[in-house]
């Protein structure tokens, strides 16, 4: 489908997840190649794939998803890494607070949101944490949402 171009405007909606409910720690903060984002020392996590005519990213969520409902996040970073499928690099970074949720108060939650995030048709968005996550206790997810051009 053809991007709309006068003006130019998202044509499809678009949201990804990553799923850091069980992810090992990143250890650097230094580009990557593409390659090895997934692997040591990265452990990075998809959140978008290519796109035909590019992406706009407006709002990043992380969301505490822990299968124990009181579980308590870890205090960590989560990193988000921008790939032009040769090279990973730190675009930014969202502090996760710990928090102690209960049944009667919510588990942790924050955004950000961008004015100019685009990735160009083959560019890939993924996430990592600084401290290694488990289902039961530490578990995120990263959701992504914007629109394809």
């Amino acid at each position: 489908m053809a991007a709309n171009t006068a003006p130019i405007f998202p044509l499809v909606p678009w949201a990804s997840t990553a799923d850091l409910s069980a992810a090992t720690a990143c250890t650097t903060r230094g580009p990557i190649a593409h390659a090895s984002l997934t692997s040591t020392p990265c452990f990075a996590v998809a959140l978008s794939t290519t796109s035909t005519n590019g992406r706009r990213i407006d709002k990043i969520q992380v969301q505490a998803i822990s299968t124990a409902i009181t579980a308590t996040t870890a205090a960590q970073n989560v990193l988000l890494w921008m790939s032009n499928g040769t090279t990973g690099y730190v675009i930014d970074e969202i502090t996760v607070a710990a928090l102690a949720p209960s049944a009667t108060s919510p588990a942790f939650s924050t955004y950000k949101t961008y004015d100019n995030l685009v990735l160009p048709p083959a560019f890939t968005l993924y996430a990592s944490t600084t401290v290694t996550t488990t289902a039961s206790t530490t578990a995120l997810a990263v959701i992504a949402y914007g629109g394809d051009y």
